[in-house]
């Protein structure tokens, strides 16, 4: 049987594990409106050289003209152009914030993360299991920062397995999570 079959919602744990990382190092925000998204993504990507050769590699073709454009606002990117500006400007803030992460993550021993388990409102009570949010300490993050940094979610589910196997007999109801929360 998979998961969310009785009704129970949540997400991969790998995945809730990269959208958290992704907000500390302020890889994504909810806040910012898709124009200053765009804006910052341009300015992200136009400030070195790295910029561009991650532009080129995500299929973005190099006309100066075009980005000067962009820059003034004369000119809007295509919905697939702005994809795949938001995959450049991911993968780059990614690689220049991985040291950084780790070292912030690893410092005085260990960051604590808090672990949500998933909604089971939708569940008939016979189906329902108890499961209680927990708090984890992880001290070594340099395996899953450089999972992060690589977009590696099947690495990163791995880790997540290392992370939650001494928890307890239960600890595969934390493959799915609602939400995790760090003290970072």
């Amino acid at each position: 049987m998979g998961f969310g079959r009785l009704g129970a919602q949540g997400v991969p744990a790998a995945v809730a594990l990269n959208t958290t990382l992704d907000e500390i190092a302020q890889v994504t925000s909810r806040w910012i409106t898709p124009t200053q998204r765009l804006r910052r993504n341009l300015l992200y990507l136009t400030r070195s050289r790295t910029g561009y050769t991650f532009m080129q590699d995500c299929g973005i073709r190099m006309d100066r003209r075009m980005i000067t454009a962009w820059l003034a606002e004369e000119r809007i990117p295509s919905p697939e152009q702005q994809r795949r500006l938001e995959d450049a400007f991911r993968l780059l803030r990614r690689r220049n914030m991985a040291p950084s992460m780790t070292r912030r993550l690893n410092a005085r021993g260990g960051t604590r993360v808090e672990i949500y388990p998933v909604d089971q409102s939708g569940v008939d009570d016979k189906h329902r299991r108890t499961a209680r949010w927990r708090r984890k300490n992880i001290y070594r993050w340099d395996p899953i920062v450089a999972a992060w940094s690589r977009s590696d979610l099947r690495e990163l589910t791995h880790r997540w397995h290392d992370v939650i196997a001494d928890l307890d007999s239960d600890w595969r109801m934390y493959e799915h999570v609602t939400h995790l929360g760090f003290w970072a």
